[in-house]
C-alpha cells in the first residue's frame, strides 16, 4: 500500500543576530516536519509513504491521474490549494506539459482512490480563507464543503472533546475515544447530503464536524476538521492511540482502489 502525502512542514531560518546597523546574520538554517508522527505510525504498519513538503509539491506532486494512480491514497494537510493549483513558472525544470492537477485528484479519487484532507491553518478554507479550496474540483471529491472566502478556523485554547457518532465504523474500532486528548482549535467544514459524520467535536457550547466521510465515485474521501500535529493536535499526537486512528482511517480510505 502506498501513500502520497503533502503538506505539514516547514523550513525554520534563523536564529538571526543584530549586531550592529551594518551586521545582520543567519546562523542556520533546518527543515521541521511536522507531521512526522503520521509518517511513523503508517510506516510502521507497512504502508509507503512518499512525503512532500509545500516547496516540493509545488514541483514535484503529479500531474495525471495516471501519476497518481501510483498511490493507494492522498493525504493534503495544510497545503494551500495554489501549491496544487499553479503552475511554477519561475522553478527551471519544472515537467511539462501544464495539466490541472486539482481535477487530477478529483478524478483519481472518483476512480477508486482514497484522498483525506487533514485540518489545519492551511486546509480547507484556512486562515483568511487563503487555504481556498471552495470551489474547487479538490471540494467536488471531499465530504465537505468549505467556508467560501471565510477564515474557517476555531481556535479552542481552552480544549474540545471528541464525540464519535458511529462507533462501530471500522475507523473508530477499538479506540477509547472518551479517553482521547481535547484538541486546541478546528476548522468549520460543512458535510454534504450523504457523506457521513462519524464524530463531532466541540462542548457544551459548540459541536461542529471532525470527522467526515463518503463514497465517491468508485473511491473513498475523507476531512478530518482538525489537525494531526500541533498546536492544534498537540495532545492528540503523543496519544497511544494517535497511530492505530489514523492507519485505520487510511487503509479504509484504500479499500476501494483495485
Amino acid at each position: 500500500m502506498k501513500v502520497l502525502y503533502a503538506g505539514d512542514a516547514c523550513t525554520k531560518i534563523g536564529p538571526l543576530f543584530l549586531a550592529s546597523p551594518f551586521n545582520l546574520e543567519v546562523k542556520g538554517v533546518s527543515h521541521h516536519i511536522w507531521g512526522q508522527p503520521l509518517i511513523d505510525a503508517m510506516t510502521n504498519d507497512g504502508i509507503e509513504v512518499k512525503h512532500m513538503t509545500n516547496d516540493q509539491a509545488i514541483v514535484d506532486f503529479p500531474r495525471s491521474v495516471e501519476e497518481l494512480s501510483e498511490y493507494d491514497v492522498l493525504i493534503i494537510s495544510d497545503c494551500e490549494c495554489e501549491v496544487l493549483s499553479l503552475f511554477p513558472f519561475w522553478v527551471p525544470g519544472t515537467p511539462l506539459p501544464r495539466k490541472n492537477r486539482l481535477r487530477a485528484i478529483r478524478d483519481f479519487t472518483k476512480n477508486g482512490g482514497g484522498l483525506l484532507m487533514i485540518g489545519g491553518w492551511s486546509s480547507f478554507s484556512g486562515r483568511y480563507g487563503s487555504a481556498a479550496y471552495y470551489d474547487t474540483p479538490v471540494e467536488e471529491a471531499l465530504p465537505v464543503n468549505c467556508l467560501k472566502g471565510a477564515d474557517d478556523r476555531m481556535e479552542t485554547p481552552e480544549g474540545v472533546k471528541v464525540s464519535v457518532r458511529d462507533k462501530n465504523h471500522p475507523v473508530m474500532k477499538g479506540i477509547p475515544w472518551e479517553d482521547a486528548p481535547v484538541f486546541e482549535g478546528f476548522n468549520k467544514i460543512i458535510p454534504k447530503d450523504g457523506a457521513d459524520v462519524i464524530a463531532t467535536i466541540g462542548d457544551e457550547e459548540i459541536e461542529y464536524p471532525l470527522l467526515v466521510t463518503w463514497e465517491y465515485g468508485k473511491g473513498r474521501s475523507a476531512a478530518f476538521a482538525s489537525d494531526c500535529s500541533p498546536h492544534w493536535a498537540e495532545y492528540f499526537q503523543p496519544w497511544e492511540y494517535y497511530g492505530k486512528f489514523w492507519v485505520q482511517l487510511v487503509r479504509w480510505l484504500s479499500a476501494n482502489k483495485k
